[in-house]
């Protein structure tokens, strides 16, 4: 009896560890995408940090930090003059440095900008001010700047000499000021400023006291201010001593009594007032005066007089000097014709402006040989001696004003200004 026998294809066995990874591979998407996407992942966000940090400069301070060695920039700045007391010094410095080191001298300054510095509490003279600064990279680079100063904080040394010490009514006195380095100049007499030329090595200024004026002390102040603001002050008194002047009794004509009004005198010194008034700013006289003529001074300046038996009175305004008709009148220094003139007491005269305030006046001239406005050499011949106006015979009639103040002419024949 046949036997039927089904006969089947084998099937492998599964092991269950090799169905689990292949379910696993099958969820995953395989092998190859498992090892791939870490690796993107990290690029991306590697390259946008570094595209961040060269955006905001991050990447290039990193770069200038690790690789930098140039030296940062520094700059000082500050007065060029001499100067004095607190000073402050300005400081220009590169970006990403700071200050590490300040001085002066051997002097410590605070490390905060701008420098401030106290010369005051340093010698007076040159020094040098330095700044150190740092930047912040790895290698700290370091560089310098250096600044000269020159300070002055001790005021300048006045030295006054009037001469003479003493003024006296009618005279001119001098008064030289001397400084131990530049100095501005300032004087005042009573509160009044008065001028002060420069000369060589000293400043000086002539100084008239009228023959009306009151015998006091007159208080001097002056104030010197040098180049770096230092202020120096002196005060001195200068004693006015009394003149005594001398008097005479003269006779004048009836001819001449209309000329002894005192309208008449008060009318001719206020025409020449504004002439004596002016000042020229330059000085064209040198050393002393000499005498416009030659001849015996037969009238003192200041001189009180009496005419025809009247009370004394008045003030000569002048001197009087002896003289044949005629004489030839010399400038008695270097001038220039400011005033051409014919007026009642005076007659015909001339006056000439020496600079700087200075003028003198010549009366009763006979004739007169110059322009307004010529410039005279000491010694030249501009007039002749005369008798005009209130004369009784030939003389010349001297006076001299500075800045409007008559005083005696002889001074300034004794000695020279400045």
């Amino acid at each position: 009896m046949a036997t039927s026998v089904e006969i089947r294809r084998p099937q492998s066995v599964e092991q269950p560890d090799d169905r689990q990874r292949a379910d696993d591979r099958h969820q995953r998407g395989g092998p190859d995408e498992r090892s791939i996407w870490p690796g993107i992942i990290v690029a991306v966000v590697l390259l946008m940090v570094i595209g961040a940090g060269w955006l905001n400069g991050t990447f290039g301070e990193a770069y200038w930090w690790l690789t930098n060695s140039t030296p940062p920039a520094v700059q000082l700045s500050g007065p060029s003059s001499v100067v004095r007391g607190p000073v402050t010094v300005a400081a220009q410095i590169a970006p990403r440095a700071r200050v590490v080191a300040a001085q002066v001298d051997d002097q410590q300054l605070s490390l905060n900008l701008p420098l401030l510095l106290d010369t005051a509490s340093l010698p007076d003279g040159a020094h040098r001010v330095q700044i150190t600064v740092e930047d912040s990279s790895f290698r700290r680079n370091r560089s310098q700047a250096n600044l000269e100063l020159r300070s002055d904080n001790t005021p300048p040394r006045l030295t006054l000499t009037p001469d003479p010490p003493a003024a006296s009514q009618g005279h001119t006195w001098l008064l030289r000021v001397q400084t131990d380095e530049p100095t501005t100049v300032q004087i005042a007499l009573d509160g009044k400023l008065i001028d002060l030329q420069a000369a060589d090595g000293f400043g000086w200024s002539v100084v008239v006291i009228g023959a009306d004026d009151e015998p006091r002390a007159r208080s001097l102040a002056v104030r010197g201010v040098d180049q770096a603001g230092n202020v120096a002050t002196q005060q001195i008194d200068i004693p006015i001593a009394r003149t005594q002047f001398t008097q005479d009794s003269v006779e004048v004509s009836a001819a001449l009594l209309p000329l002894l009004q005192p309208q008449v005198r008060t009318a001719e010194d206020a025409h020449l007032a504004p002439t004596y008034a002016g000042v020229s700013p330059t000085r064209l006289w040198s050393g002393k005066f000499t005498m416009p003529v030659q001849g015996e001074i037969v009238t003192q300046f200041g001189e009180v007089r009496s005419y025809n038996r009247n009370p004394f009175e008045g003030h000569h305004a002048g001197i009087d000097i002896a003289a044949p008709m005629s004489a030839p009148v010399r400038a008695p220094a270097a001038a220039k014709v400011a005033l051409i003139d014919k007026v009642k007491l005076r007659g015909n005269v001339v006056i000439l402006d020496h600079g700087l305030g200075v003028f003198t006046t010549y009366a009763h001239l006979s004739a007169i040989n110059v322009q307004v406005g010529q410039e005279l050499a000491a010694g030249q011949v501009f007039a002749n001696v005369g008798t005009t106006g209130l004369s009784e015979g030939p003389h010349l009639h001297w006076e001299l004003w500075v800045k409007g103040v008559n005083v005696d002419p002889l001074d300034w024949v004794k000695r020279s200004y400045p």
